[in-house]
């Protein structure tokens, strides 16, 4: 009869899927506060918004000090350089900080959006009217280029071999997302079905995830590893989008929600999409309404509301937890649960005869 005592403990076992606990990286007093980008040793940064409504770049391992009336962070590497943007009375400027100490890369009209581990950068270059995408080599700005005879293209991630993810507008007015590999140039990714797609980060695996239009017009997130474009879904609302990915290939964005009425952010972990509040613990009053980061732990950043205000948050997937205690929702795993009690059930079927043969004599 132990078995029966076993069972419900085995079944949550079976079920139970990662949980989050919450860290609060704050906010400049006002409305709003962003955190994009994320290292492997769970620094953040993002940007913050004061009462006045200026942008402020941040990181949560140092001070990022600028002369420039604002500034925005976009990502960090495990060496700490963060890249961003500086704007000097509204005009950007790529920008890497080092220890804290920025420099700009290039000139007037450029912003810097992702940076790997070398130290090199990714992001967008606007001369006469026309965005180019660019990434650096040693320091060295290099201009990539029209792309399918196209404008306005922007790289937004770049991976350790320096493979650039991004998106612009083609020839025929829509937009299309891109990979650019040193040596070989750009190639477009597909849709879902409709007219454009849109590449927002690269592992160093070389997928990539964004989102994509599907028949209906709306967007859907995707992963695409290859020829192979995979539609992740929605967490049952109209649209979904996709903005950061680690080396396993798990996926966070953010999703609509059935009725279209809030954004919920997302995790998606081998092909199953899970809103990031259903796994979240000890976060009483908070919303997370997007996911911009993601690293090789699964530690998460984004958005998080409470009473009202945007937050930069940090989720972090306590290592020690015990999958007992999780409330999470089921992951795909769960049929393992099910078989797995049925088995027992036959078991015990079988052992009651024997039991009560036993408690007879």
């Amino acid at each position: 009869m132990k078995l029966i005592l076993l069972m419900p403990f085995l079944c949550l076992a079976c079920i139970a899927g990662p949980i989050y606990t919450l860290a609060d990286l704050g906010t400049l007093g006002g409305p709003m506060a962003m955190a994009t980008g994320l290292n492997d040793h769970g620094q953040a940064v993002g940007t913050m918004f004061d009462p006045a409504g200026y942008m402020h770049a941040f990181s949560s391992s140092s001070s990022l000090s600028s002369a420039a009336n604002e500034a925005e962070a976009a990502g960090i590497n495990k060496e700490g350089q963060v890249a961003g943007t500086q704007f000097f009375n509204q005009v950007a400027y790529a920008t890497v900080w080092n220890n804290g100490v920025p420099t700009t890369l290039a000139g007037a009209g450029s912003f810097a959006l992702a940076i790997n581990s070398s130290g090199d950068v990714a992001g967008m270059l606007v001369n006469n009217g026309q965005g180019n995408a660019f990434v650096t080599q040693n320091g060295t700005v290099i201009d990539l280029g029209s792309f399918d005879g196209g404008s306005w293209l922007s790289a937004y991630a770049l991976n350790d071999q320096g493979q650039a993810a991004g998106y612009g507008m083609i020839s025929n007015g829509v937009f299309r997302g891109f990979i650019w590999t040193p040596g070989q140039g750009y190639s477009a990714l597909g849709t879902l079905g409709g007219f454009s797609s849109y590449a927002m980060a690269i592992n160093n695996s070389g997928q990539i995830a964004g989102s994509a239009q599907i028949s209906s017009g709306y967007s859907h997130a995707f992963l695409s590893s290859g020829p192979t474009m995979t539609d992740l879904g929605t967490l049952g609302g109209a649209a979904s989008y996709a903005y950061g990915i680690n080396n396993s290939g798990n996926v966070v964005g953010y999703s609509w929600t059935a009725g279209n009425a809030t954004t919920d952010g997302f995790i998606d972990e081998g092909g199953v999409m899970l809103d990031i509040n259903s796994l979240l613990i000890d976060a009483p009053g908070w919303q997370i309404t997007a996911l911009y980061g993601i690293n090789n732990s699964n530690q998460v950043v984004g958005v998080g509301v409470l009473d009202g205000v945007e937050h930069a948050v940090l989720l972090t997937d306590p290592p020690a937890a015990s999958s007992v205690e999780s409330v999470a929702t089921p992951e795909p795993s769960a049929w393992i649960c099910t078989l797995s009690g049925l088995a027992i059930l036959l078991i015990i079927r079988r052992s009651l005869p024997a039991v009560a043969a036993q408690q007879n004599r």
